[in-house]
């Protein structure tokens, strides 16, 4: 009876040896899980094992906290030790959460496999890898994770995994593949707009080649007309946009009969009302072609004149593009300053005569003055061209 007695009580001190254990371990738990402790659970013979460290490596904690990367301990099967704030704070989730949690739960699933594979790698040495992070919100976060294996006994090993946010890279690398993007679309763009331009100088061309007293008309109209625009503070790009205007404003004398163009004498009424039809056709010519600037209207309005009296529209003051009031200026300047079949040339000096004289009811004030300076102050003077390409 004695020994049954005795029996009892040393089964009654181990129940309370074992009570004492698990609520030391209990605790060392809660620890953990609120960010006091650094712990290591291994799994031994006698079943799971807790070994922490408290305060003896505070040094390397404040190191741990203070990194800008987020740091870990886990165990191959992905069970974190340790967790700073800066991972908790990726994930959006307290500290106590993600310790005694598992890393799986914050990597895309579509991801795991390579969490797994870094896990399960039987060496020493770092390994490296980039995977996503679903935060407790939903956002996804790229990082760069780094792990190395720790051995802690023959029967465990960890993990140290420092995991790095690719946010903010791999936005600049979003930036940088549109710059790329747009840098070339910029650049092909740029590569058609000149190759219709050229393909445009080529017909213009043609057509002065068809008249040998008006070779180079629109030549030299494409040299006076952006000079005026320049003059005047225009912008570098209209100004490009009226010099390709105003060097094939007469494209559309190619649908005009070459007998119509060189004959010496004067026209008739039919004659020159056929004349008149080369603006038309000329914006039909160019109107379905995309270029940044209103070509089509810019050729089609160089006849107009201030005060309605141009064609094809009759157009008033404001009603007329600007590049094209300045074009119907230099357009003039030139014809008048040139030979022509049915007359010799006149000379600057009667051109400007005439656009003076139209100043305010024909042709715009302040292109007419512009024009003015240039010859009188600038000394303006047409210069020989290279044959259209």
């Amino acid at each position: 009876m004695k020994t049954v007695l005795k029996s009892q009580a040393e089964l009654s001190q181990q129940v309370d040896a074992l009570q004492q254990k698990l609520k030391e371990a209990c605790e060392a738990l809660d620890a953990i899980r609120e960010g006091t402790v650094d712990a290591l659970v291994v799994s031994g013979t006698s079943g799971e094992q807790i070994f922490s460290l408290i305060n003896a490596d505070q040094p390397y904690r404040i190191l741990l906290e203070e990194m800008s990367e987020g740091a870990l301990t886990v165990t191959h099967d992905g069970l974190i030790l340790f967790s700073n704030k800066r991972f908790a704070e990726m994930v959006k989730s307290p500290l106590n959460k993600v310790i005694g949690g598992t890393i799986q739960t914050w990597v895309d699933p579509e991801h795991r496999h390579i969490l797994e594979s870094l896990l399960t790698v039987d060496s020493t040495e770092k390994h490296r890898g980039e995977l996503i992070l679903v935060a407790n919100d939903g956002d996804r976060v790229p990082i760069n994770i780094s792990i190395a294996k720790v051995r802690v006994s023959q029967e465990a090993d960890i993990f140290c995994l420092l995991a790095t946010d690719l946010t903010e890279v791999k936005q600049i690398e979003e930036i940088v593949a549109a710059k790329k993007m747009a840098l070339a679309a910029l650049q092909a763009s740029d590569e058609l707009r000149q190759s219709l331009e050229e393909s445009i100088k080529s017909i213009a061309n043609t057509v002065e080649s068809r008249d040998e007293y008006t070779a180079g008309h629109m030549r030299r109209v494409g040299q006076l007309a952006p000079a005026i625009a320049r003059e005047l503070g225009l912008s570098e790009d209209i100004i490009h946009g009226i010099e390709l205007a105003s060097t094939i404003h007469d494209v559309g004398k190619i649908s005009i009969p070459v007998e119509i163009l060189i004959k010496p004498a004067k026209l008739s009424k039919v004659e020159y009302l056929l004349i008149q039809t080369h603006v038309e056709a000329g914006y039909d010519i160019i109107k379905n072609i995309k270029f940044p600037w209103p070509i089509g209207l810019l050729i089609l309005q160089h006849h107009e004149r201030m005060d309605g009296s141009g064609y094809p529209q009759g157009l008033k003051n404001e009603e007329i593009l600007p590049g094209s009031r300045i074009i119907a200026v230099a357009d003039v300047i030139e014809a008048m300053a040139s030979r022509r079949p049915y007359r010799s040339e006149l000379g600057i000096d009667a051109a400007l005569a005439e656009i003076k004289q139209g100043r305010g009811t024909l042709y715009d004030p302040a292109v007419v003055d512009a024009c003015v300076r240039l010859f009188d102050e600038k000394r303006f003077a047409f210069t020989v061209s290279p044959p259209l390409r």
